[in-house]
């Protein structure tokens, strides 16, 4: 639902998002961020990091992630789900396998806001 909030005496479009009024242009720019955001906080976990370190490379199956990282499948198909979940990991089915490949583009995308962030940049048009 959009609101109107007068500004220095200018009626801007906006809605409120968490408590804060936001104009639509920056509502936009946030709900563009989702995904790297989600994404930053996937990675906010060792063995996820570590999942995603060796699927950077090759596709690796469940089984193998199990032995190379000694955690086990449960474990690692519910850091694969939230990897999935945010978008960092694509999952492909190969027979009775289940292939875990690292999705590089939103990787590009976090990258590049990172770089904004030590650019001084403003994401949200603050």
């Amino acid at each position: 639902m959009h609101r109107y909030h007068i500004h220095n005496e200018h009626v801007i479009s906006g809605k409120f998002v968490y408590g804060c009024f936001v104009a639509v242009r920056e509502v936009e720019s946030i709900e563009r961020s989702r995904d790297p955001v989600r994404a930053f906080r996937a990675l906010g976990q060792e063995t996820r990091f570590k999942i995603l370190d060796l699927v950077s490379s090759k596709a690796f199956s469940v089984g193998e992630l199990e032995k190379q990282l000694g955690v086990s499948q449960s474990a690692i198909s519910q850091q694969l789900k939230i990897l999935h979940e945010a978008g960092l990991v694509r999952l492909r089915r190969e027979g009775k396998y289940t292939l875990c490949s690292m999705n590089h583009s939103l990787l590009e995308e976090v990258r590049n806001l990172l770089t904004m962030l030590l650019d001084g940049k403003h994401m949200f048009s603050l």
